[in-house]
């Protein structure tokens, strides 16, 4: 069943790092586009079928977000195929406060979208910050109260031990770059290398995040993007990321106004230079099978 052709890496900081990443989200159950399962037992053998189609297809990236059922069968396939590279992303409702209430409550990433809206210059041309209601907003003293439980921090990149990379910086859209905080980002940092795994930016908020979070001490970044749009917009946002110094990671890059065309989509990244891997998510053993297989012929 395994497969004589894997996806190539590239180097980051003199380690290797996958062209190809499978995402997590759709075994999550976190968000509406996620299957529902029964049991934890479904959803792992869901996941660890899955996980088995994409290593034959040639895949030997996985990003992982803290779900412990997907993260206890990724890690055990780790063990089995000690060579794939595994990203953390574990920010998911951890870590971010302001005094002890989570930024991740519903109330508050309102709040962090307002804030952004209304402090953040040219942000009105991104469709994601339409209609908002920035009375809602955080004060600039508030914003400045913003912490990271460094403790909770620790908690969960343990549980990511056997992780090659890790995620920075993601909540909200780069709310922490955008807001002037990116001294908790460098916190973040700083606690990620010291279990000596290599820090990724999360820049979901595009061109007008990523200069300041290339400054950073990451190796690469990774950024929502695809030939429909990219914050804030897709024009500006090209002229930015054709800029870009550190290598860059595309998610999201499916998503299309016009229905999936796998096809179309890859013609369009890989006329970015600065674009060195792409995230794909799939929602199970079968689409894995199909979409890595198709991948072959259009990215190498």
């Amino acid at each position: 069943m395994s497969s004589k052709v894997t996806f190539p890496h590239i180097k980051l900081e003199n380690k290797n790092y996958p062209s190809v990443i499978m995402g997590e989200d759709h075994f999550t159950g976190w968000f509406k586009k996620c299957k529902k399962y029964d049991s934890e037992k479904q959803r792992a053998n869901a996941y660890q079928e899955t996980l088995e189609m994409a290593y034959s297809k040639g895949v030997r990236g996985f990003s992982i977000s803290p779900h412990a059922t997907l993260v206890k069968v990724l890690k055990n396939f780790k063990k089995k195929h000690p060579r794939i590279v595994c990203i953390s992303n574990h920010h998911w409702k951890s870590h971010y406060y302001i005094d002890d209430e989570s930024l991740w409550s519903p109330k508050n990433m309102q709040r962090l979208g307002a804030s952004e809206s209304f402090y953040h210059k040219n942000i009105e041309s991104c469709k994601w910050f339409d209609n908002q209601k920035t009375t809602n907003r955080f004060s600039e003293k508030e914003i400045n109260e913003f912490r990271l439980d460094e403790k909770e921090y620790k908690k969960q990149l343990k549980k990511m031990d056997f992780c090659d990379f890790a995620l920075v910086g993601n909540i909200g859209r780069s709310a922490l770059i955008l807001l002037n905080r990116a001294d908790i980002v460098e916190k973040e940092i700083e606690l990620v290398r010291q279990q000596k795994i290599i820090p990724i930016g999360m820049c979901e908020g595009g061109a007008l995040a990523l200069p300041k979070m290339e400054k950073l001490n990451t190796a690469g970044t990774w950024v929502w993007m695809n030939k429909h749009f990219c914050c804030p917009n897709l024009k500006s946002a090209l002229k930015t990321i054709k800029k870009s110094t550190k290598p860059i990671t595309s998610y999201r890059v499916f998503v299309s106004l016009d229905g999936f065309d796998l096809e179309k989509s890859i013609s369009f990244i890989k006329k970015i230079k600065q674009v060195k891997s792409i995230v794909v998510g799939v929602d199970g053993v079968d689409q894995a099978k199909q979409t890595f297989t198709n991948l072959h012929k259009h990215w190498r």
